[in-house]
């Protein structure tokens, strides 16, 4: 019963790469599909890269969001919504008195 089971799919796949007009083996196919890949993955790709931009840029990034970020985190944490104002307020009321917005000393 295996037998006949496996050579009609054998047959399918030969009868399937016949119909399709497919010049690839099956087998050639199969390793081409699974293991190799696709000749179009094997392509030769550039990329123009310029070492520099990123000390170009990080004046720009220093000057818009803080150093390391810090308005960064604080913009986000507010909110786009048009509320941004009111939630700085709200945030900073309650951090008054606190170290970097932790109670330290709290019983």
């Amino acid at each position: 019963m295996k037998k006949i089971y496996l050579s009609v799919c054998v047959f399918a796949l030969f009868y399937r790469q016949v119909q399709s007009g497919d010049p690839v083996g099956p087998i050639r196919g199969f390793i081409q599909a699974n293991l190799v890949g696709k000749p179009v993955i094997h392509g030769i790709q550039t990329w123009i890269f310029d070492p520099d931009v990123s000390l170009r840029r990080r004046t720009q990034f220093e000057t818009l969001h803080g150093v390391k970020g810090e308005y960064l985190i604080e913009r986000l944490g507010l909110g786009v919504d048009g509320f941004e104002e009111e939630r700085l307020r709200k945030q900073r009321q309650r951090d008054e008195g606190h170290l970097g917005g932790l109670n330290y000393f709290r019983p």
